[in-house]
This record gives structure tokens, sequence and C-alpha cells, in this order.
């Protein structure tokens, strides 16, 4: 059985897993959950993260400099270049309107949003995920328990452990929804995990989704979801406050 974070893609004929993940990299570019200066993840970090071969990130990686987003060179660490000058010249040269849809909207209602759609996933989630998948999830919690320091790594992790939950609700309209209101306050999203205990909030909350999947049981999967949600739209919506009073 295909286990990679692209098991659910519906790849295009002339779309290979290393295009795929540059388009991945560069989203989260975009969207602001790999910001101007990050230290990226190792080729190590990144093929297990994304279940890819370290051939494929490097591939990746090296479309993604093409572009003029992240800096690689040999005997130093791999950064991400997202000045606003760099952002312009790719939506430029690639057709990208400014900024990205979802954040345009309000905080309360993508999150008002985002508890309808994740709680019917982590429902369905339940009733369909199998041991393989149960497996994933426990995988990516076992890093996950080692990123308290380290923002970035979690960040990409805490996107994966959503988006394979999303999967397994079989339906592919939720799953697209929940990505793009995942989007949403990416920046935001950083600042907040850079605070002390942040990180392992998340992840204890993470497991309790996790346990309830374990179960099979959809109630307290749909519970231990909200739970999560409101925890992020609380942390989400106080970093706001803070910065509008500045």
């Amino acid at each position: 059985m295909e286990t990679s974070a692209f098991a659910f893609e519906k790849t295009l004929k002339n779309k290979t897993k290393k295009d795929i993940l540059a388009d991945k990299l560069v989203g989260m570019i975009l969207d602001g959950l790999l910001r101007d200066g990050d230290v990226m993840p190792s080729e190590r970090d990144l093929a297990q993260l994304f279940g890819v071969s370290r051939e494929t990130v490097r591939g990746a990686m090296s479309l993604v400099s093409g572009y003029g987003l992240i800096s690689v060179s040999h005997g130093a660490k791999t950064r991400v270049c997202a000045s606003d000058k760099a952002l312009e010249a790719y939506r430029r040269q690639h057709g990208f309107d400014e900024g990205h849809a979802v954040n345009r909207h309000d905080v309360d209602s993508v999150f008002e949003s985002r508890i309808v759609v994740e709680a019917a996933i982590a429902r369905k989630a339940a009733m369909n995920i199998d041991d393989d998948g149960l497996m994933r999830l426990e995988r990516l919690l076992e890093a996950q328990a080692a990123m308290f320091d380290s923002p970035v790594p979690f960040q990409l992790s805490d996107q994966n452990f959503h988006k394979l939950i999303s999967e397994y609700a079989h339906n592919e309209i939720l799953a697209g929804y929940s990505e793009e209101l995942y989007a949403y306050g990416l920046n935001v999203r950083r600042q907040v995990m850079i605070e002390p205990g942040a990180i392992e909030r998340s992840y204890r909350e993470h497991c309790h989704i996790l346990e309830a999947l374990q179960r099979r049981d959809p109630d307290a999967a749909e519970r231990a979801m909200l739970a999560h949600l409101d925890s992020v739209y609380r942390t989400t919506r106080a970093k706001l406050g803070q910065d509008q009073g500045q």
C-alpha cells in the first residue's frame, strides 16, 4: 500500500513527485508557514515528513531554489528567501494574485468554517481510518514530541497531521476546504508557536485526537478535534489582539 504523503493526490501525467513537493513547499512559503530567513529542515527530515526519497527532496529543493524562494549552498544551511521583493518577483513571474484568499477573511468566519468542516472530517476519519493511517499518525506524533523547541518543523508536521486525517474522511471536497482554511493566518500561528508551552499544548491535543481515532469513536474524535480548534482559535485571537494593540 502507498504510504507517502502523496497517496491520495491525483497526480497529473506531467507532474512528478518532485514537482508536487516543490509546489507544496512554494505554497508553504506563500502562505507564511515558511518565512524569510527560516532554516529549512534537513533532506532526511523532509523525506521522512513527506514520505518520499531524499532524491525527490533534492529535486524539489532545486526547483524552489530556481524560483528564488530558497537559498541552497554547499556547507551552509538552506534558508527560505521570502522577502517582499522575492515574493513579488515570484508572483509576477507565475501570475499569482497578491495574498491568499482565505487570509482576506476575518478570524471568526474562518474558524466557524473550520469547526463545521473539521468536525465532519474527524467523524468520518474515525469510521474510515485503517491501521496504516493510524501508524502514520503515530509516527508524526513521535516526531512532534521532539519538536517542542522547533516551530518550523512542528508546523510542517502539524499541517501533515491535519491533512492526513482529512484524507481518511474520503471526501475530496471536505479535504480541499480543510487545506484552504488551514492556510489562514499562518504568519500569526508562527508567532503563537514560539511562545513557551505552545507547541507542547498542540502536541497534547493531537494525542487526544489520535486516541479517539484509535478507538474508531466518531463522537470522541469530533470532541477532541473541536477542543483543539478552540485552543487554536483562542490563541490566534489573543495574538491578533496583541498585534493590533501595538
